[in-house]
């Protein structure tokens, strides 16, 4: 697989967990039936700044979630490597219709930035620091009432192996949704962007100078990839947000 470099990443639009007023870190204990089959976003926040955003993460591996005001509240919640992170705060104030620039969070000593426009588009997270997790990279979205995001975190082998998460944007109107992914490979520090489409299914996307497959059985992708070298391997995921 090749590799691009990411300093930060930003797209369109993500699934949640439930807050948790915890400061201290715990084990994750989430199952396939706690998982959302429905988009939490409210409808009245679908062109606001305001509303739901979800994510994945790699620099380990994990979700990321954050709530403007959606459930009445600011709050964000990482999970990396099955290990929660529920108490991220900020004190800042935003203004709803307005962009948000450089909204601090902080849990611990583990801070992120969160950016987006006005109507809730392009949302980016920057200046990361996650305690005990070097190197992050981070692709959130934007959550629509109309377009539930699942995430799904996985990893990849061949000739070279590594991580390999991907979020897919499901609306039940439209035929051909979206995927878009971050992969790394073991010991590197670099990002693959990965991105493409799903079609009853089945997944087709490409990275550069590579392509990817795969096929959604209810909580669980697989799929092969290859790329122009030419070296070639399998991949699997589960959803976890």
């Amino acid at each position: 697989m090749k590799k691009i470099i990411l300093l930060l990443i930003f797209s369109l639009p993500l699934l949640g967990c439930a807050d948790d007023n915890s400061n201290t870190p715990s084990k994750s204990t989430l199952t396939n039936d706690q998982l959302s089959n429905a988009p939490e976003a409210k409808e009245e926040y679908d062109v606001s700044n305001y509303g739901i955003y979800k994510g994945i993460f790699v620099g380990s591996s994990g979700t990321i979630y954050v709530n403007i005001n959606n459930k009445g509240a600011i709050s964000a919640k990482m999970v990396i490597n099955d290990v929660t992170y529920n108490n991220f705060k900020t004190s800042e104030k935003i203004i709803e219709g307005q962009p948000i620039v450089g909204l601090t969070f902080t849990n611990g000593s583990s801070t992120f930035d969160f950016n987006v426009d006005a109507d809730g588009e392009n949302p980016f997270v920057d200046n990361m620091n996650i305690s005990g997790h070097p190197n992050p990279f981070v692709q959130i979205l934007k959550e629509y009432s109309f377009e539930q995001i699942k995430c799904y975190l996985g990893t990849f082998s061949g000739e070279k192996n590594g991580v390999y998460n991907l979020a897919i944007a499901s609306d039940p109107k439209n035929p051909n949704n979206y995927v878009l992914g971050l992969a790394t490979i073991k010991g590197e520090t670099q990002a693959i962007y990965l991105d493409g489409s799903v079609s009853k299914n089945t997944i087709n996307g490409k990275f550069q100078g590579g392509t990817f497959t795969g096929t959604i059985k209810n909580n669980t992708i697989k799929g092969s990839w290859e790329d122009e070298t030419p070296q070639s391997g399998s991949w699997t995921a589960k959803r976890k947000l």
